[in-house]
């Protein structure tokens, strides 16, 4: 049976029991054909999202962390392989046709990509693109997806919802064009919301309006939010869970006050001696030595091994599976305590 955490599960408002899961992902792995050989860029991953939970996905660049949502939305390169399973609602969704997928994505599940540049279409007006969402999923007329488009608008705090409208993507500054990608990916009221390094491009005044929002929405719509994100200051004061992914694998996965206060894997630690905290001098900012594997060539043992300051011979020769360290804290290492 594979493990995973039973934290912060969302209750049944009338029994009381655990409510089920919004998205249920088991053994997922993916790899590319290149043509030095196959690519393992995710490998076995599992985890449960509920209604109201905000999941983060944290890791260096290269971990997995995109590839495993673009799996589940269908959304591969070509050269892109998914197996396992993903369950909506109890519907499997990997693999599946394009049509049953066009249908998925936009009212069930959406995503908030980094770059809003890419994700608008330049010569159309705003109010155009997100109509159209409504349109094709909804089959609303010309006056109700309007009205519907400057009422989500509103919701993102966009000012002068009616003159916006009829603007073109170019006319928005970085963090406007980010919150109209919000209003999109909402339109449909989805069952889980995917934001992919949504604040990376910001400065840090937006990100914090932006990340404000997406804490308002999560708090208030009851919609499922992952986070994927390379730094776990994001996640800090937004997400209920934390999932820790390196080389394509899941290395932690646990509540995020106690991933912060207490890690389980040396990863883990790295990250957050290189976070800066008002607590500590920047000084005390430790670098994670090495660079990540080569995942065309991932080592028989655990691939932190190489960078791993309290690494040794069993790690080198075997790899670590993800096991229970405490209830609802999961740890993919063979130290049975940090030092």
């Amino acid at each position: 049976m594979i493990d995973t955490p039973t934290t912060r599960r969302a209750k049944h408002p009338e029994t009381g029991g655990e409510r089920p899961a919004v998205l249920e992902c088991r053994d997922l792995s993916v790899h590319f054909d290149a043509p030095d050989g196959r690519i393992s860029a995710v490998n076995g991953i599992s985890f449960d999202l509920h209604r109201g939970q905000c999941l983060g996905i944290v890791g260096e660049s290269g971990s997995g962390k995109s590839q495993t949502f673009l799996a589940i939305l269908g959304l591969l390169a070509s050269n892109g392989h998914a197996s396992g399973s993903v369950k909506l609602h109890g519907e499997e969704i990997l693999n599946v046709s394009r049509r049953r997928l066009d249908a998925i994505r936009g009212e069930k599940l959406a995503i908030v990509f980094q770059d809003s540049i890419t994700g608008l279409t330049p010569h159309k007006r705003i109010g155009e693109q997100l109509a159209e969402v409504l349109t094709q999923h909804r089959g609303l007329g010309r006056a109700a997806a309007r009205a519907k488009v400057l009422e989500m608008l509103e919701l993102v705090r966009i000012p002068e919802a009616e003159k916006r409208f009829r603007m073109y993507p170019h006319e928005f500054s970085g963090g406007m064009r980010q919150r109209v990608m919000v209003a999109q990916a909402l339109l449909c009221q989805p069952d889980v919301l995917i934001a992919d390094e949504p604040t990376t491009a910001l400065d840090v005044t937006v990100q914090a309006q932006i990340l404000k929002l997406f804490k308002g929405l999560a708090d208030h719509t009851n919609t499922a939010l992952v986070m994927i994100t390379h730094d776990l200051g994001v996640v800090a004061g937004l997400c209920d869970e934390v999932m820790v992914m390196y080389a394509g694998r899941v290395v932690e996965h646990a509540p995020v006050d106690e991933l912060f206060y207490q890690p389980r894997h040396p990863y883990t630690r790295g990250l957050l001696a290189c976070m800066p905290r008002a607590d500590r001098d920047s000084e005390e900012l430790t670098a994670i030595p090495g660079q990540p594997p080569d995942l065309e060539a991932l080592p028989p043992g655990c691939a932190f091994a190489p960078r791993c300051p309290q690494a040794f011979a069993r790690c080198e020769q075997e790899r670590p599976s993800l096991q229970t360290a405490r209830p609802g804290h999961l740890k993919a290492c063979h130290l049975e305590e940090l030092p």
